[in-house]
């Protein structure tokens, strides 16, 4: 069974090919501004001529505009493939790979915060200020993508492309 990862949340893009679980490509755009410029060449690198059974699309919390181009590329993948989507958090990912329950990572001005409980089942998501941060989190740790991909099977449930939505935690300027 083959399934796509798409994460798009912050400045890189992350694109994974598992092939029953097991990771069999990937592509990972590091840094880059402008993502929409990168995100179909780099898909295309690893999905071209390849018959996709599922996606998992990360939405977010991060970049509001990084998280929404992730998000719409993969429902409309699913959508007119007619395959399966599920859905994870950017923090999701980091809790489930370093194996902790408080994770966080920086946009520059601060940080976007998540706490899980023991099963990551429940949690709870905050962007706090970088003055502001007085606890604890592990700071950005990787992902380990075959993690995700078994808590993903496991845990998750297919979802209709249309109602697949992203999370925002960071409040806009006007907000504030």
């Amino acid at each position: 069974m083959k399934t796509v990862f798409i994460d798009t949340h912050f400045n890189d893009i992350l694109i994974v090919l598992y092939n029953d679980g097991l990771v069999v490509d990937k592509c990972e755009v590091i840094n880059k501004k402008n993502n929409s410029e990168y995100i179909f060449p780099s898909l295309v690198k690893v999905i071209d001529k390849v018959k996709l059974d599922n996606i998992i699309v990360v939405t977010g919390p991060g970049s509001f505009t990084g998280v929404r181009l992730g998000v719409t590329i993969a429902k409309t993948l699913a959508y007119t493939l007619n395959i399966p989507i599920r859905t994870i958090t950017s923090l999701e990912c980091m809790a489930i790979s370093s194996n902790n329950k408080k994770v966080a990572f920086s946009d520059g001005n601060g940080y976007y915060v998540g706490t899980f409980s023991n099963d990551y089942k429940e949690s709870n998501y905050e962007y706090i200020k970088e003055e502001e941060l007085s606890f604890d989190v592990v700071i950005n740790p990787a992902y380990d993508y075959e993690l995700i991909y078994k808590y993903v099977k496991e845990n998750k449930i297919d979802e209709n492309p249309h109602g697949v939505k992203p999370i925002y935690v960071k409040k806009i300027g006007v907000e504030n």
